[in-house]
């Protein structure tokens, strides 16, 4: 066995019981539905769908949103946008019990796997909510684009007044207030109504290629509220993302891009100006 493979096997098992397993998994390309921690705790993916593996690679042992940048701290507000199956949400949310973590996760299916996800793993400081990020208030469908569940994407929103659901501030987990097979859509304003705070202390992004709607929308007094951002970046789905996004957060944010290995994708991680690490 190589090396690599020894070491990629032990940070496996460091985090999951069923690491070693997970690992003849990865090594003979089979699809995984399932991660148990240590503490017996079941994290669940939708059944017959990619992407667990990968998710899991980039949140828990890449740690591509936080390494270097972030820590959750006693009460902070953290926005999970895109939340798909709560693995993010979940890691934070663990990391301190005392922080606030706002999961948003439009698509039906894998809101209800982020729901049961976050019950098993008894993370009451997680909100999970059944509604996309986007430049304005309204509606939109959800749309399938492939075999992963992260693929995902936003379609045809429409402007609206402000959704029902956000009249229940309180309620832990929300559920569209909408036509049949829509799903709410708010912009980045809206998730300060939706926390209830001030300020937000870390908005993490990966919502598909909406985050250029969602950009192009916001003000510098806004942006201003949100002490870091970590985001996916599409170019390859809506071409002209990072360079608006990073040009967006400029005037308010340090900004540091991360390339991934494909084209047209990585990681944009923006800190307030102000503080200073």
């Amino acid at each position: 066995m190589h090396l690599k493979t020894v070491v990629h096997t032990a940070r496996l098992m460091r985090h999951f019981r069923n690491g070693f397993s997970l690992a003849l998994d990865i090594h003979a390309r089979r699809r995984v539905e399932e991660l148990v921690l240590w503490d017996g705790t079941r994290i669940a993916h939708p059944p017959g769908r990619e992407g667990l593996l990968e998710t899991m690679h980039e949140i828990w042992l890449q740690h591509v949103y936080t390494e270097g940048f972030y820590r959750p701290g006693n009460g902070d507000v953290i926005v999970d946008a895109g939340a798909n199956i709560g693995l993010f949400a979940i890691y934070m949310a663990r990391q301190n019990r005392r922080c606030r973590v706002i999961a948003l996760e439009p698509f039906a299916e894998n809101f209800e796997f982020l729901e049961a996800n976050r019950a098993r793993a008894r993370c009451d400081n997680v909100r999970c909510c059944a509604m996309a990020l986007g430049g304005n208030y309204g509606e939109a469908q959800m749309e399938a684009v492939g075999t992963r569940s992260l693929d995902h994407m936003l379609r045809g929103p429409e402007s609206s007044g402000l959704p029902d659901a956000m009249s229940q501030p309180r309620t832990r987990t929300m559920q569209p207030k909408s036509e049949a097979g829509n799903v709410p859509v708010i912009p980045l304003s809206g998730l300060f109504e939706l926390t209830g705070s001030e300020e937000i202390d870390f908005l993490k992004v990966d919502i598909e290629g909406s985050e250029r709607d969602v950009f192009a929308a916001a003000t510098p007094d806004l942006l201003r509220r949100i002490r870091r951002v970590a985001l996916e970046y599409h170019d390859h789905l809506v071409p002209g993302t990072l360079e608006l996004v990073r040009t967006a957060l400029a005037p308010t944010h340090e900004v540091t891009i991360r390339p991934s290995l494909q084209m047209g994708c990585g990681i944009l991680l923006a800190r307030r100006r102000d503080l200073k690490h």
